[in-house]
């Protein structure tokens, strides 16, 4: 992404080749094995380009960014039983948990972090996990119990005034209480 924001492919041409090399090494037999993971790829695409987008104009942390990036991260939850030549759907419920959680934390974090003090920031963070709360519901009722303390903790840390080393631990230990709940759920 620095070629792009900066405007200088000639200075990271070496990182980009060996990026381009690696990445080509481990794709192409993947997609020669499993084809049908190619139908991924223009969602990626869409997403990448947007980030790249993003990167050019120096907005890699607006919230639109993450978003896709979660996307991206959350996607692959799909993306897996397909490699392993299972139907794709059943990774489904995986994918939209991880991208509610996914999604909350980038409006969480950009609550507690870069615009703290924010009503507005902080508004669209816990209406954004009121929603999520439902929708895990919808995909589990028993998603309740992490998605209502991530609903918790977006409408009450936010008062504490949280170091940023201090916000990122407690996501790390909010990522592995849901990897819990989805292991032993799906």
């Amino acid at each position: 992404m620095l070629a792009v924001k900066t405007l200088r492919p000639r200075r990271y041409w070496r990182q980009m080749l060996a990026y381009g090399v690696v990445s080509a090494v481990a794709a192409l037999p993947l997609f020669a094995l499993r084809p049908g993971l190619l139908w991924f790829a223009p969602a990626f695409a869409v997403l990448l380009t947007g980030n790249a987008v993003a990167a050019r104009v120096g907005q890699e942390r607006a919230s639109v960014n993450g978003i896709a990036s979660v996307t991206m991260a959350s996607l692959m939850a799909m993306i897996v039983p397909a490699t392993a030549r299972l139907d794709w759907t059943i990774g489904t419920p995986v994918a939209i948990a991880c991208w509610l959680y996914l999604a909350g934390t980038v409006f969480y974090v950009k609550n507690m972090i870069r615009e703290r003090g924010s009503r507005a920031h902080y508004v669209i963070s816990v209406a954004f996990h009121v929603g999520a709360l439902a929708g895990a519901v919808a995909v589990n009722p028993w998603l309740a119990l992490p998605f209502a303390w991530f609903l918790a903790r977006s409408a009450l840390l936010p008062r504490w005034h949280l170091k940023v080393p201090v916000v990122g631990a407690i996501e790390v230990v909010n990522s592995l209480l849901l990897l819990g709940f989805l292991i032993t759920l799906f």
